[in-house]
């Protein structure tokens, strides 16, 4: 632990040093809304490091996002706001709260007594009375970024109405409901008109997101997995094919599927 803080102390040391009168002209000239984008790219950098299983890059992409972290409670710091030792003490202060079950009375201490829906519950409705202790009023319903990607909001208003019971029963019932929707899309490629067959996307894109919450699947995971793979399938087609940009795209969709057919042997 004493490395671990020393080293902890090391980077914020580095970062203030960054902001400083003899520091770096750019993350001198950064503001917390300049720093936004960056924040978002480390994380899903740091979520595609997950994913690839390499502990190296992970390791890696932790510090990265780390680094943002610390970066933007120093320019908070720097403008007056508070400061990093603030924001440890706040979510210290939060985990121990949100877990009763943890730090609570003895006999609320075993995690292993309650049920996972419980704790999830609890959690939610301590968050909401965070809320009204701060004078803010009830928490809305659905509370989740703005940036972030709409698969994932979907599978998150999923599990917000699946904690009032207003849900599928089965992974077979919402696969009816997918179903259901793509005939609705159909429906649509005669005479819908634009924002007709954008709303018919939009519902079955919702209702696959909660296929894959049914099926314990992260959709935003799986999307992202599937775009990488056909990626990967796609370079091998042109690989195979040896052909210029124009001559595959004049190549006939027979050859075409061949090709791809063949990719698919030999990518994963």
């Amino acid at each position: 632990m004493n490395k671990t803080l020393a080293n902890f102390k090391t980077v914020v040391e580095v970062v203030a040093k960054l902001r400083g009168p003899e520091g770096c002209p750019w993350d001198k000239q950064q503001t917390q809304k300049s720093l936004t984008q960056y924040i978002i790219e480390e994380a899903f950098e740091l979520a595609e490091a997950i994913e690839s299983g390499s502990q190296q890059d992970i390791q890696e992409e932790l510090g990265d996002f780390l680094f943002q972290v610390i970066l933007q409670a120093q320019v908070a710091q720097d403008e007056g706001h508070f400061d990093l030792s603030a924001v440890l003490h706040g979510l210290a202060e939060k985990l121990i709260y949100r877990h009763p079950h943890v730090f609570g009375v003895e006999e609320q201490k075993s995690s292993e007594k309650k049920e996972l829906t419980e704790i999830w519950q609890n959690w939610h409705k301590l968050k909401s009375q965070e809320a009204i202790n701060k004078g803010l009023g009830a928490k809305p319903i659905f509370t989740h970024p703005k940036n972030l990607p709409s698969l994932q909001v979907s599978s998150k208003i999923g599990r917000k109405t699946e904690s009032y019971r207003f849900d599928w029963s089965t992974p077979e019932e919402v696969m009816a409901k997918v179903e259901e929707e793509i005939e609705e899309v159909r429906e649509t490629f005669a005479n819908g008109t634009p924002h007709e067959k954008e709303h018919e996307i939009g519902d079955l894109l919702f209702s696959v997101a909660q296929l894959a919450r049914h099926l314990k699947i992260d959709p935003e995971a799986a999307l992202r997995e599937a775009n990488r793979r056909f990626e990967r399938r796609f370079t091998k087609v042109l690989e195979l094919s040896q052909k210029s940009q124009e001559d595959f795209a004049a190549t006939s969709l027979a050859e075409k599927e061949q090709l791809w057919q063949e990719a698919k042997k030999q990518t994963i």
